[in-house]
């Protein structure tokens, strides 16, 4: 017969041992041996003993559990944190920015000069001309020609496009004029034409010296001849001026008297680039200048003058 299950069979009765929670815990469910481990009491109301009679439940965390957030004044801090370091690093990049646009534009002149002595390799020693027909049709330059006085230069025109191939490497990095002036397109860049890609600076503005440049071996001391520099010129504005390209260096003085100041000294701390006759290059800071130039604009204030000796020692020939 089948065997019925009394109470003692099962342990329950008085003589039975009673037993464990681990035992009468259902799978999924804490049993009271789990939180004597943690150190809660089971009995949620046995709880104020232990400091948690605010806990409605035993598997509610302490308040003192939970992650603690960042409060507003540590948040301000970081913030102020992070915002001194933006203003210490900003300034730093910033001049090395600076510093890399200028290692750029010595790079792109010293090539210019190094054209420019492949040119005269290949032509019997004559550099480059400045230009071409410039007290008559005034539409060739070194840098291209153009179709009208009024057009932009075109760089596949210029005489030194075979060695170069890119225009980019006339044009300055750290040189953006606002609007298109009489030398569009020049690029920022200027050759010495009075002594070295013509002859007006010795022979004045005749039909020959024009379009006559200079042999390299009439050039005595290259290194201490400018050949390319940064080059702007200035042209009043109301009270003020604008800048625009210029395709040449001019040098103090020709044969009309004072010039209108070329070299721009547009880098860091009131800079030029200069590539002297031997391809060597140097940065050089502004020493003087003529007060106005042709076009009524304040030379100084439009960072346009000259380094050296106040004659033309720095560009002629000799």
């Amino acid at each position: 017969m089948r065997k019925v299950s009394t109470m003692r069979d099962v342990g329950v009765g008085a003589n039975a041992s009673a037993p464990s929670s681990r035992a009468l815990a259902a799978p999924g469910v804490v049993g009271r041996d789990w939180f004597s481990r943690v150190g809660w009491p089971a009995n949620p109301q046995a709880g104020a003993a232990h400091g948690a009679s605010r806990l409605s439940s035993p598997f509610i965390l302490p308040p003192s559990s939970f992650p603690r957030g960042f409060t507003l004044v540590e948040l301000l801090v970081v913030i102020g944190i992070i915002a001194a370091l933006i203003g210490i690093l900003l300034p730093a990049l910033s001049g090395a920015r600076a510093a890399a646009r200028a290692a750029t534009c010595a790079s792109n002149l010293r090539q210019l000069v190094t054209v420019s002595i492949a040119y005269a390799q290949d032509n019997q020693g004559q550099y480059p001309p400045a230009h071409v027909g410039l007290t008559t049709t005034n539409l060739h330059r070194w840098h291209g020609t153009r179709t009208s006085t009024a057009a932009a230069f075109d760089f596949t025109g210029s005489p030194v496009y075979p060695y170069l191939k890119t225009e980019r490497l006339k044009e300055c990095p750290d040189f953006e004029p606002p609007v298109a002036g009489f030398e569009a397109s020049a690029g920022g860049y200027g050759y010495n034409a009075a002594y070295v890609g013509s002859s007006t600076g010795d022979a004045g503005f005749t039909a020959d010296a024009v379009n006559r440049p200079a042999k390299t071996a009439q050039i005595l001391r290259p290194a201490e001849k400018v050949m390319f520099a940064d080059t702007a010129m200035a042209v009043k504005s109301g009270s003020s001026f604008t800048l625009i390209e210029y395709s040449f260096v001019e040098p103090p003085t020709n044969a009309f008297g004072p010039t209108s100041p070329s070299m721009h000294f547009r880098h860091k701390n009131r800079t030029a680039v200069i590539a002297w006759a031997d391809s060597h290059v140097t940065r050089e800071a502004f020493e003087w200048t003529h007060a106005k130039n042709i076009y009524g604009a304040d030379n100084a204030q439009a960072d346009l003058g000259f380094v050296g000796p106040k004659d033309n020692a720095w560009f002629q020939r000799r």
